[in-house]
């Protein structure tokens, strides 16, 4: 990883600290897309005039120091650039801690949590030694060497098992291979705060969808089996896998919220895993996304 010091001199500094830096609409990108491309950029999203985020500064200045540039804290104000938190960043509620890495957002945090929640947060971004063997299973990979890279993947998993980054590129590997059972299999295996990482549950959501649609029968089929009996959960999930693999979103929407109305715990809350992963795809802003967010929603608090 290149230093994270080789900053560009355009960049705002924020206070004394050369590791925290004050973001503004016109150099976001530059500062918190551009430098997550060298290491973790951890972003801050606070207002004057919020409590607790005038709590969290000195935890998150604090942090910052002491891990001395293997991560970077961006501080921007929600309230300030109001519109363009909301609209552009998704940042809806104030302090939201944000951590972006290769331009994506690769974890959030809501509100002051304890200083071990974001030292975990941390922890989980930073370079492993056992990140370049995990690009030479990938390799592997793309040699077509499948098998032993999937083997390699364990192997470095069991013996780093604090890198999350391994079975999640496992994981990505194995969805891309087509070995959905697999896949599921090994997610089982996984500890229970590490099937709570939200790409994760994306991942197993769209493993899910396309076992189904890869067993099931012709949607005049599976129609029928509705029509027949309305209460038919099973037909109702490989109907809307295939109404997915079609982009047919309002339609497997509509199935995966009558199998939430019928039975919400059926295959461990698949319709509802199933439809916020849905909604992330088509777009958190997308009218039809958050008319079913809001429908989704009203069902669970019934």
């Amino acid at each position: 990883m290149a230093d994270l010091l080789e900053i560009e001199p355009v960049l705002i500094l924020m206070s004394d600290s050369k590791y925290i830096y004050d973001a503004t609409p016109e150099n976001f990108a530059e500062l918190v897309f551009g430098n997550s491309m060298r290491g973790p950029v951890m972003v801050n999203f606070w207002s004057e005039k919020a409590g607790p985020c005038l709590k969290l500064w000195p935890l998150l200045e604090k942090l910052v120091n002491e891990y001395s540039g293997k991560f970077l804290l961006v501080n921007f104000n929600a309230d300030k650039f109001q519109q363009f938190a909301r609209n552009e960043l998704a940042v809806n509620s104030v302090p939201t801690v944000k951590m972006y890495r290769h331009q994506q957002i690769v974890d959030v945090i809501h509100g002051a949590e304890s200083e071990r929640s974001f030292r975990d947060m941390i922890n989980k971004h930073l370079p492993r030694a056992s990140d370049p063997l995990m690009l030479d299973a990938v390799k592997l990979y793309q040699e077509e060497k499948s098998d032993a890279a999937f083997e390699q993947l364990k192997k470095l998993y069991q013996a780093d098992a604090d890198n999350q980054r391994i079975p999640l590129t496992l994981i990505k590997l194995m969805l891309r291979d087509g070995r959905f059972e697999e896949m599921l299999s090994f997610v089982s295996t996984l500890p229970s705060a590490l099937k709570k990482n939200d790409e994760l549950i994306g991942l197993v959501a769209h493993a899910n969808f396309l076992l189904a649609a890869n067993t099931a029968p012709e949607k005049s089929v599976l129609e029928k089996n509705i029509a027949d009996n309305p209460a038919d959960v099973a037909s109702r999930y490989q109907l809307s896998a295939l109404f997915l693999l079609d982009d047919e979103y309002q339609h497997a929407l509509d199935q995966l919220l009558a199998i939430v109305k019928l039975d919400r715990s059926y295959k461990d809350d698949i319709a509802v895993k199933g439809m916020v992963s849905i909604l992330n795809v088509i777009g958190s802003d997308t009218p039809l996304a958050k008319e079913y967010r809001q429908k989704m929603i009203d069902e669970l608090s019934a």
